[in-house]
C-alpha cells in the first residue's frame, strides 16, 4: 500500500504531457477569455465616451445656434427702431404744425437714444416715455392716429425683441462650464479606452495566430 502511495504521489508530481492540439486550444481560449473581459469594458468605456462627445457636439451646436439667434434678434430690434424712426419722419412731411414738428424732434432723440445698450428695464422705461409722446402727438394734427398707431408697433416690436434676448441665456461662462466638464470626462476614460482597444486588437492578433496553426505534431510538456 506504501508502494501504491509513492506511486501515486510521483505520478502527481509529474509534468503532464498535453498534446499539440490541447495546447493551441487552450492557448486561443486564454485569448478569447481576454478579448471577452476587455470587450466588454470597452463597450462601457465606448457607450460613455459616446454620449460626452454627444454633449459636446450638442453644446457647440447650440452655442452656435444661440449666438445666430441673439444676432438676429439684435438686428430685428435696430431694424423696428428705425423703420419707427422713418414712419415718423415721413408723418412728418405730411404735417405742417409747429407743435407737432418740436414733439417730434423730442420723439426722435428718444428713439436715438433707446437703440444704444441698454438693460431690459432701462429700454423699458424709456419705450414707456416714447409711446406717452406719441399718444400725445395724436392732439397736434386729425387723420394722424393710424399712422401713429403703426409707430408704436414698431416700438412695442423692438423691445420686446430685447426682452427676448435678455431671457436666453448666451454667457460665455455657463458654456464653458458645460464644456469642461465633458471634456474633463473624455479625458479621464480616454487612456484606459485606448489601452483596452490595443489589449484587444493584441489579443485578437494572437488569437488569430494560434488558431492558423496546425493542430497535429509533436506533444508538449507543460507544467500542470
Amino acid at each position: 500500500m506504501n508502494n501504491d502511495m509513492a506511486d501515486q504521489g510521483a505520478n502527481n508530481s509529474a509534468p503532464h504531457t498535453y498534446d499539440r492540439k490541447e495546447l493551441i486550444e487552450a492557448v486561443v481560449q486564454k485569448h478569447k477569455k481576454y478579448i471577452d473581459e476587455y470587450t466588454t469594458e470597452f463597450n462601457e468605456l465606448g457607450s460613455k465616451m459616446k454620449e460626452l462627445q454627444d454633449n459636446i457636439d450638442s453644446s457647440r451646436q447650440n452655442r452656435t445656434d444661440i449666438l445666430e439667434k441673439m444676432e438676429i434678434l439684435a438686428e430685428k430690434r435696430q431694424l423696428f427702431y428705425h423703420q419707427a424712426e422713418k414712419l415718423l419722419d415721413e408723418l412728418a412731411e405730411s404735417v405742417s404744425d409747429s407743435d407737432f414738428t418740436r414733439e417730434k424732434s423730442n420723439v426722435m432723440d428718444k428713439l436715438s437714444k433707446v437703440k444704444g445698450s441698454l438693460s431690459p428695464e432701462e429700454e423699458k422705461q424709456q419705450v414707456d416715455s416714447i409711446l406717452q409722446s406719441i399718444s400725445e402727438l395724436k392732439s397736434k394734427s386729425s387723420g394722424i392716429d393710424d399712422k401713429l398707431a403703426a409707430i408704436s408697433d414698431r416700438v412695442k416690436d423692438a423691445l420686446g425683441y430685447k426682452i427676448e434676448m435678455s431671457s436666453i441665456d448666451s454667457s460665455e461662462e455657463s458654456f464653458n462650464s458645460n464644456m469642461s466638464s465633458y471634456e474633463e470626462g473624455v479625458k479621464e476614460i480616454e487612456p484606459r479606452y485606448k489601452w483596452l482597444e490595443n489589449r484587444i486588437n493584441s489579443h485578437k492578433e494572437a488569437q488569430g495566430y494560434w488558431e492558423k496553426q496546425p493542430l497535429t505534431g509533436e506533444k508538449q510538456e507543460v507544467e500542470a
